[in-house]
């Protein structure tokens, strides 16, 4: 074993025997939040390791779904993850206060108009959607998760329409109109149109009033047989998401008229998300379904949607000052590696960008780390896709679960974005082969008291 400093082999002998750990020497000075807080003259070592006993495992999630940034709407059958149905329940509001449809007016079509903001997953696969009407009112006051349920009326007032997302196609024609951007229009049934332009200006002279008479939809998708997709949608751009009602006078046909329904960042509105796991592969459906934590070992899952997140433990970290009684171990540099599996390499299920490590209290309460707070170009935590792997710098954290200043219940590993995303990831665990395994680099030294 080589260090700088011949005088810390004692040490290095005596942790070694502590925490049967191997030790290498570290030939640069590492990268650090403090690295001059401490005078080079009280250093008796620096040293490096990749070999700390890191456990992992994937467990089921749940995730806050209210007035996030994307509605979701759609299925995808993964052949990892198994089968996920997105939808979202919606209030809407009149566009303008007051309105009347005239004497004798008739209904030509109520359509409703969503804008596409993006999606994952195949969108060349066949989607079959449903709307049903509330039956129940949504609450600002309420919190809402992704297995959220309101009560809703049995009649399918979008009939089964079919679909596939056009995420890329930026024209489109209704009418005399042209619309600029990805937009999904779905039919709804003459009944709903009707009971609509039937309301008197009453109903219309506010929107908590008008959500009395009509307390919204929700949507959802059939599952799919194979691929398939999430499509996220702006649901508050009130230029292209529309509730769309046309109609006419019968005493003028040839004068079509419109009148359009708006959901806005003032009105409520959630994610709900069905996931069939039992559809996902062996290894996952062992891991996460039949709770054989042990499977973490050679690889880990993460998905959003309120779906699965990673527990990370460093179980023998503050048995790292033990024995010292005539200095003390300060983190120079610590790196989280998580590398993706190969798993995580198919087109269609790109990996996601941002990542979220935060700590669990013996509570199971969760708090940001230390390191979260010196910024994104420190902590890091973005996928790199030339080395398909991520990394999180967490000195600090370790430095407090050292010290003793947190206990040491482990991390939480996520997707940025799970309430209003559909991406997912396979990582190696710490027993995948050496050169693609998660692992924790340390650089560290031992100081004078």
């Amino acid at each position: 074993m080589k260090t700088q400093h011949s005088t810390a082999r004692t040490f290095i002998a005596l942790l070694t025997a502590t925490l049967l750990i191997a030790f290498a020497s570290c030939k640069k000075s590492p990268e650090t939040v403090g690295n001059n807080l401490i005078s080079g003259d009280n250093y008796i070592g620096i040293f490096h390791t990749d070999t700390v006993e890191v456990l992992c495992h994937s467990y089921l999630d749940s995730v806050a779904t209210g007035n996030v940034t994307n509605a979701l709407l759609g299925a995808m059958k993964d052949p990892v993850f198994g089968i996920s149905e997105a939808g979202f329940y919606t209030q809407f509001r009149p566009s303008v206060a007051g309105q009347s449809f005239g004497s004798n007016p008739v209904l030509d079509s109520l359509v409703l108009q969503l804008c596409i903001a993006g999606y994952y997953g195949d969108t060349t696969a066949l989607q079959t959607v449903h709307a049903y009407e509330l039956t129940d009112t949504l609450s600002a006051q309420t919190t809402y998760y992704n297995h959220s349920t309101v009560a809703t009326n049995v009649v399918d007032q979008a009939n089964s329409h079919q679909f596939f997302p056009h995420p890329r196609t930026k024209t489109h024609i209704i009418g005399t109109d042209t619309v600029q951007q990805p937009i999904i229009r779905i039919p709804l049934s003459q009944q709903l149109g009707q009971y609509l332009m039937s309301l008197d200006t009453t109903a219309f002279s506010r929107p908590d009033l008008f959500k009395q008479y009509f307390k919204g939809l929700y949507l959802t998708c059939d599952p799919v047989t194979t691929d398939g997709a999430i499509t996220y949608l702006n649901l508050t751009n009130n230029t292209h998401t529309l509730l769309q009602l046309y109609y006419h006078d019968a005493a003028t046909p040839e004068k079509h008229m419109r009148y359009n329904f708006y959901v806005t960042s003032s009105d409520t509105y959630f994610n709900h998300i069905d996931h069939d796991y039992t559809q996902g592969c062996p290894p996952f459906v062992s891991q996460v379904l039949d709770q054989q934590p042990a499977l973490g070992q050679e690889e880990v899952y993460l998905q959003t949607m309120g779906g699965v997140k990673v527990w990370i433990k460093f179980p023998n970290l503050t048995r790292w000052t033990d024995s010292l009684t005539e200095g003390h171990l300060v983190i120079n540099e610590a790196r989280l590696i998580l590398p993706a599996s190969q798993l995580a390499t198919d087109s269609i299920y790109k990996a996601p960008t941002v990542f979220s490590l935060i700590g669990f209290n013996a509570d199971s309460t969760t708090y940001l780390l230390p390191d979260y707070y010196e910024g994104n170009s420190y902590f890091d935590g973005t996928y790199s896709s030339s080395d398909k792997s991520v990394t999180f710098r967490i000195s600090e954290y370790l430095q407090s679960i050292i010290m003793k200043e947190k206990e040491n219940m482990g991390l939480s590993l996520g997707i940025n974005g799970a309430s209003y995303n559909a991406q997912r990831l396979v990582i190696n665990g710490p027993d995948a082969p050496v050169g693609e395994k998660m692992k924790l680099e340390v650089t560290y030294s031992i100081v004078n008291e």
